[in-house]
């Protein structure tokens, strides 16, 4: 605890999209969590503590840098990269938090229903189980495809909005919503949130109606190109789509699996929306047309 009695808790992650706006959801609430960031980076945690704000050094691949990094933490919010060593990073960080004396882990997981087989899937529901079965209070967060993803793997190419899955749907969650939703659950503890899981999705549609809410929000035309996973495997063969930077091949051949069960109906569970942002925060979550508003600008230049 800080002097003050007020919890501390490690984000992971405090240099992305995800992290970073955990750490902004904490900060919008002063006196309930303390945000401790966490970076691999020394220069950007020695820009931290320069600029006042609590900062500490992990490096997941790193088990060394545990303990010092979860000195005086009382809750820790766990993202991990695109990676397979996910698995290990996990194992490794969950014995060292036990041992530091942490009391409550919140892990961003996937939206499944842990009996994937689909392997990053499947890492995520065994990180689960070893979260589970350790001495820390806990809490999953499953977000289902993250809006912010048409700014990256699922980005605009040749102005189009390209679907490898045919007509199937999946849910949508903006990165905002998500960052809520675990600042809401880290300030409020386990007393409130232990053994909780909380799965988000705000808009169920398919690659043809994600193209007609761009085609609005833009005031353009974003024509779908409706494809299948085959179709995806011959582009990337061809040489026309590449890995996204940062997710390793392990991991990317994962993603091609999640879309070849989803285009086969094996994810048709997940076709669903839920209330979790308004039973949590008290409010609509971001719907796609307004995330897409916001973000115009960003979209936009992916057509130039």
């Amino acid at each position: 605890m800080s002097d003050a009695g007020t919890p501390r808790a490690l984000v992971l992650g405090a240099t992305g999209r995800i992290g970073s706006a955990v750490v902004a959801a904490l900060e919008a609430t002063p006196g309930q969590v303390v945000p401790v960031r966490a970076s691999r980076s020394e220069a950007t945690v020695a820009q931290w503590i320069k600029e006042g704000k609590e900062a500490v050094r992990i490096d997941l691949d790193d088990p060394d840098t545990f303990p010092g990094a979860l000195a005086g933490i009382d809750r820790v919010f766990l993202a991990t990269g695109y990676t397979s060593a996910m698995n290990h990073q996990t194992k490794t960080l969950v014995d060292a938090a036990e041992d530091a004396g942490v009391g409550f882990l919140v892990h961003l997981g996937v939206f499944s229903d842990k009996r994937s087989t689909d392997p990053h899937f499947a890492w995520h529901e065994l990180v689960e189980r070893y979260i589970a079965g350790s001495r820390l209070a806990w809490a999953n967060v499953h977000p289902h495809v993250f809006m912010e993803n048409l700014l990256g793997i699922n980005r605009l190419r040749d102005g189009a909005m390209v679907w490898p899955m045919g007509d199937k749907q999946v849910g949508w969650i903006a990165g905002d919503d998500i960052a809520a939703v675990v600042a809401k659950v880290l300030a409020e503890g386990p007393e409130t949130h232990a053994g909780k899981d909380y799965y988000l999705s705000a808009d169920l549609l398919n690659g043809a109606e994600v193209a007609e809410v761009l085609t609005a929000a833009l005031g353009q035309e974003i024509p779908a190109v409706v494809i299948t996973p085959d179709d995806l495997m011959r582009m990337i063969e061809a040489g026309l789509d590449t890995v996204p930077v940062g997710m390793d091949a392990a991991y990317a051949a994962s993603t091609l699996i999640w879309a070849r069960q989803t285009y086969e109906g094996r994810f048709d569970y997940s076709a669903v929306t839920t209330s979790t942002v308004r039973d949590l925060l008290g409010r609509e979550p971001v719907h796609l047309g307004s995330w897409a508003t916001a973000h115009r600008q960003e979209l936009l230049d992916q057509l130039s």
